[in-house]
């Protein structure tokens, strides 16, 4: 794109400087009033000042698109406390899992996953001896609230650290009064706000948290980490009761859910699993790759030029066509094996590979991955093409227009979840 983008943003907590670095470098320009392209937003909520922006801006024709709001598992904010707001254009979040998530609940905009921003990823570290644990628990709102729900869950998980062995670093924004603990001997408190968000679980053997950005942080370092408060919906005004589910888990839970939770078991016994086995699945799911300026600069570029009327271009295929999900062959390479026991190269098939919104090369190292944990003959591959397309209803249209069957053991979603399993197609021949 040669010509110069005019972009208006608005940043929550410093998470859009990454984004708004990348376009700024490019040559692209930044204003807080007045027309602009696009709208950079964190959230559409139909409320106060995001609401607001919304307003304004789709009236005047820019295109709006959503950054990360914060790390972590799916933004549930859709599955209960709003709608999403059918004038944002894309939405563009962290990792793979996000974007199938939103593919799960019919999301309207097109989705593109953008890597992660947040801080520098490390190998995971084992700690056979956890001894030091770093506590960071719900924060209160600006104004110092808290729904009462996530006040007595950060009250029980640190009675529970009390009652451990573990030497307990409090890392924590507002009072401890606020927070729902208190002084207690032998423990070390931070001011969250004056700290670095690395500083203490960088030296700590473990992390237990919230569930949100800090512990996903945690985790992107190698920290091992337990997490609480998961399908807490806690978005919106002091006073309200928080959602503690959101409307439709079967869709997604499983996927969702990181794996060392306490509700989920005894708190020191979570700690010392998590601090030997990573939780690797989760991690590449919702931390995901990290995030390279010069692609996002490009996919912006690419979103402000397209033509949305524009039909779905997807490679051609052979007479028979079926459809997987790389992600999920990744996670479940026997799937392509299945296939590949029941065609070869020379058959007159072909296997569709589509993750939604995740670039070529992360797609292409997806199947690379499965190919390899599958154990097929990468001498004897049957027909096989990428399709990297944005993950939105009219991708999902378009791709099952095109294949005649699914691999996949995922919960059926959109109108691809209505084409006939593999293996049920292959059982009834």
């Amino acid at each position: 794109m040669n010509r110069r983008l005019k972009i208006s943003v608005r940043d929550h907590g410093r998470k859009s400087h990454a984004f708004v670095g990348a376009l700024a470098a490019a040559g692209h320009t930044f204003q807080p009033d007045g027309e602009v392209d696009i709208l950079l937003l964190d959230l559409d909520p139909p409320y106060l000042l995001h609401k607001r922006l919304l307003d304004t801006y789709s009236e005047m024709g820019a295109k709006i698109i959503l950054y990360p709001h914060g790390g972590g598992g799916p933004q549930l904010s859709y599955e209960g406390l709003w709608a999403p707001d059918a004038r944002v254009f894309a939405n563009l979040v962290t990792g793979p899992g996000h974007a199938e998530y939103l593919r799960r609940i019919d999301y309207p905009a097109q989705v593109h996953s953008i890597g992660w921003t947040y801080c520098d990823q490390l190998p995971f570290r084992t700690c056979e001896d956890v001894r030091n644990v770093v506590f960071a628990p719900w924060h209160p709102n600006g104004d110092g609230s808290m729904t009462d729900v996530q006040r007595d869950w950060n009250t029980k998980a640190f009675e529970q650290l009390l009652a451990s062995p573990f030497k307990i670093t409090v890392r924590h924004i507002g009072t401890l009064e606020q927070n729902g603990l208190w002084k207690a001997e032998g423990v070390t408190y931070v001011n969250g706000r004056t700290s670095a968000q690395n500083t203490e679980m960088d030296r700590a053997d473990a992390v237990v948290a919230a569930d949100g950005t800090y512990p996903t942080i945690a985790v992107a370092r190698g920290v091992p980490t337990v997490v609480y408060g998961q399908g807490v919906m806690a978005i919106g005004f002091p006073g309200e009761t928080p959602k503690l589910m959101p409307d439709r888990p079967e869709l997604y839970w499983d996927y969702a859910q990181y794996p060392y939770d306490l509700a989920n078991g005894d708190l020191e016994t979570l700690v010392r699993t998590a601090a030997r086995t990573e939780a690797t699945a989760w991690r590449r799911r919702y931390v995901g790759e990290d995030f390279d300026p010069l692609k996002f600069v490009r996919l912006v570029e690419r979103i402000m030029s397209e033509d949305p009327d524009a039909p779905v271009h997807i490679d051609e295929t052979r007479s028979h066509t079926t459809l997987a999900l790389a992600d999920e062959l990744v996670e479940n390479p026997a799937l392509l094996k299945a296939y590949c026991n029941t065609y070869g190269p020379e058959d007159d098939a072909s296997l569709l590979l589509w993750a939604p919104g995740v670039p070529a090369e992360e797609l292409l190292a997806m199947a690379e991955t499965a190919i390899e944990t599958s154990g097929v003959d990468p001498n004897r591959l049957p027909d096989m093409l990428l399709a990297p397309l944005a993950g939105s209803p009219k991708v999902d249209a378009a791709l099952a227009e095109r294949a005649d069957t699914l691999l996949s053991e995922w919960p059926a979603a959109g109108r691809i979840g209505a084409l006939p399993r593999f293996a049920s197609a292959l059982a009834a021949r």
